[in-house]
């Protein structure tokens, strides 16, 4: 049994470190190609860096992949999430920006149609993604946390 284990266990060290080290070479690959399939492609829309230093983080997301409203009044809903805060009007299939504010280490990207919307907060290592557009007569809203 001693013999056994003195091949089993340097074979399962080194096969775990092997393991380790290919993922450790693909997961950049792997991570863009994700985020290319994942993003749509923007139409217009600015990309805003700065961002208030005691911003702090949180995320509404619920693992249904949809989103809860941190704050709404009337047609204004506000969104938390890991990169940043998102507000937006939501008025008669129309879905307009109305702040997105990265927390530090993040910037934004917005992209807008007349009933689309989305708002990526990119992070080194990060991305969070907010989607709202409309289903019929009822705003649907889809966070991404990647």
């Amino acid at each position: 049994m001693r013999r056994v284990m003195s091949y089993v266990a340097p074979w399962v060290g080194v096969t775990a470190l092997a393991v380790t080290l290919s993922w450790l070479g693909v997961r950049d690959v792997v991570r863009a190609t994700v985020t290319e399939r994942a993003a749509q492609p923007p139409i217009a829309g600015p990309v805003i860096s700065a961002s208030p230093p005691d911003a702090t983080a949180g995320s509404t997301a619920r693992p249904d992949g949809r989103a809860r409203a941190a704050a709404s009044r009337g047609n204004v809903r506000s969104y938390a999430l890991r990169g940043g805060q998102a507000a937006m009007s939501l008025d008669g299939g129309e879905v307009r920006l109305v702040s997105a504010t990265p927390n530090p280490g993040y910037e934004t990207r917005v992209t807008q149609s007349r009933d689309r919307l989305r708002v990526d907060f990119r992070g080194d290592r990060r991305t969070s993604s907010i989607v709202a557009s409309w289903d019929g007569d009822d705003p649907l809203i889809k966070v991404y946390e990647y």
